[in-house]
This record gives C-alpha cells, structure tokens and sequence, in this order.
C-alpha cells in the first residue's frame, strides 16, 4: 500500500503544485474514498493512517478539507488532457442535484464533458439555497470554465446541452453569444408563436406524433427566435428542444444529457456515497467534490483499459433492448476497490492518470 501511496503521490504532483504533505494526504484521501466507497470521515479514518489513532487520522481528514485550495486551471487541464480525444468534438452538459442534510440544503451546480455514457465534471459551485440555479449562477460557472480554456480548446466545443431547469431570456442570450451551439430542452407548456402573429400557443400542441419532428422556421420563444423539435414520448411526457441553430442532429447530441445523470449516481449511492457526509460548510463540501471528482476519473480510465483490454461487460435484456450490466465506471471502481482491498498493487493504473 506504501507503494502506491508514494506512485500516486507521485503521479498527483505531475499535475498539481502544492506542500508534499498536502499532496500525500490528498493520494490517501483518494486511496480510502475508492477502498471504502464513502466520503464519510469517520469511515475514512479507518484507513487513512493505521499507525496513528482513529480520532487523529479523522481530525487530519477535517483540517485538509477545510484548508486545501486546490487549483482549478490544474484540474481543468488535466480533464481536459484525458478526456478531450484528438480530431473528436467536446459536447459540455450541465445539471444540478441536491439533498439536505439536517437542516441543510446540498445544492451542487455542476458543468462537466459528456463522454461515452457519463460526464466528467469540470467545474461546479454549491448554491446556498434550495431550487434551481439561477441565470447569473449559470453564466458565472461557464465564464469560469471558458476563462481557463485556451481559444483553441474552446473551439473544440461542438454544442452545450441541457435540461428544463436552464431556460430563460438573459440565459439564452447569454448561449447565443458563444461560438458553441446549444440544444436545451423545454417544457410542454411553454407558450411560443410563428413569426409576425400574435397567437401563441403551448409547444406541445404542435408535437403529437412519435417521431421527432423539426419545424423549418424559427419560432418566437421568450423574445428569442429559435428553432424548435420534438416528439411526444407518451401521453404525458415530450421531448422539445430549442436551439440558435437547425436542430438536425439535435436528438443524438440531446441524449449525451444523460451522462452528467450517471456521475452524479457514481457519486452517491452507485459509487462513492457522498450523501454519507455530514459536512454542511460550503467550502469544504467543494473540496471534497474535488477528492471525488478524481477518484471517478481514475476508475473511469481504469474501467476503460479494463475494456480495451479483454474486460467484458454483461449485457442484461430489458424489455424492448439490451443493455450493459455495469457502466465503465464500475467496472473500474470495482477493479480498484478489490485491488486495494487485496493489498494487491495497482501502480501500473496510476499511469492512466497520466497525460503523457
């Protein structure tokens, strides 16, 4: 275990510039958060340091959350490294998800890339509030994406997707400004109008059909004029998307959406049970998300060599398709938690964690 500890510190401070111990803490807080697949301190003290008492490893894993700063353009970067693949376009997808503990309301905004079924989260903020996000809260966590991006990585940006919570005037004209597309889906009863009339009507009543279906000419959509698809899905749901743009292709790119859906379940109770933690403060609940958000990407790589590799996934049948038993992050979080469990090495899978 001393061996990987001392691998990944190693590896980490390829990418970060911080104290050696600040560095060495943060490889065993990733190193317990896959082991014991809870970001719980008192369950993380177990394994941090067996050599010292249970209360002085917990008060060690207080006192580094509530002080570390950890770089942002670092890991943005290093995200970037790993996950932006060459001559391939970068879909971002945005979600929020939330839970209260006590009294206290968890409330994550998050913005990450879509890749092959998940997201991986670039960027995120803690609201300190209950409901949705707001149009200033949306702009200020893509300018902080965008701001650490060099112009040619933005450029690699092919469109931003996104639920019915993210809709508005200032938002979408915010949207319309970038050099991205957006595909945004709305709610049923949003009333919109043809161009030139003053009739408005819900965007439900032009979509009753089971195929996707796009209209030809913009349409007037909270003083925006958009282009407009969708299909009913079933006698109370549909699906309808606005966009700048002609929406063509606006389904496919639409249902990368999902994948920021699968992180956040990695997050809590399919992978690293975040909601166990009883840290309320903001501050160190964005930290923590930082310990998290490289140990998901670490099995992430992990699940994926597994695959390439000779892993096979289990398809399980559903009723109308068939379908992968376990994501390509189980796969690796489970590789590595048994490893680690086994006193097995896995030094040869820090490497992945290397852009190189």
């Amino acid at each position: 275990m001393k061996d990987t500890e001392k691998a990944l510190k190693e590896e980490l401070s390829q990418h970060f510039i911080a104290q050696a111990q600040r560095i060495c803490m943060l490889a065993k807080l990733i190193l317990g958060v896959l082991k014991m697949g809870t970001v719980s301190y008192s369950k993380l003290s177990k394994v941090l340091n067996p050599n010292v008492k249970r209360d002085s490893n917990f008060k060690r894993i207080q006192r580094f959350i509530k002080l570390f700063n950890f770089c942002k353009r670092a890991y943005i970067q290093l995200v970037w490294r790993l996950f932006s693949e060459e001559g391939k376009y970068i879909i971002l997808t945005m979600d929020r998800t939330n839970w209260k503990f006590g009294q206290s309301n968890i409330n994550i905004l998050m913005l990450g890339i879509s890749y092959k079924g998940t997201a991986i989260p670039l960027v995120w903020s803690l609201l300190n509030k209950r409901g949705n996000s707001n149009t200033k809260e949306r702009i200020a966590l893509m300018n902080e994406l965008l701001e650490r991006l060099s112009k040619k990585q933005q450029q690699k940006i092919r469109c931003f997707v996104a639920d019915r919570e993210f809709i508005g005037n200032e938002w979408l004209s915010y949207l319309k400004k970038q050099s991205f597309r957006f595909f945004i889906r709305i709610r049923s009863n949003t009333k919109i109008r043809k161009m030139a009339k003053q009739k408005e009507r819900f965007a439900r009543e032009i979509f009753k059909k089971s195929h996707f279906k796009v209209l030809r000419k913009v349409r007037m959509i909270w003083g925006h004029q958009l282009f407009l698809g969708g299909q009913q899905l079933s006698d109370k749901e549909w699906l309808i998307l606005v966009s700048a743009q002609p929406l063509s292709a606006a389904k496919s790119y639409y249902g990368e959406r999902w994948g920021i859906e699968v992180f956040f379940a990695a997050c809590k109770t399919r992978g690293f049970n975040f909601e166990d933690t009883h840290v309320t403060k903001l501050e160190r609940i964005y930290n923590l998300l930082f310990v998290v958000a490289i140990a998901f990407i670490w099995a992430i790589k992990t699940g994926e060599y597994l695959v390439e590799n000779g892993y096979k996934i289990p398809i399980k049948k559903l009723k109308k398709r068939k379908a992968r038993l376990y994501s390509i992050f189980r796969v690796g979080f489970d590789y590595l938690q048994e490893q680690l469990l086994n006193f097995l090495s896995i030094q040869d899978k820090i490497r992945l964690l290397s852009c190189t």
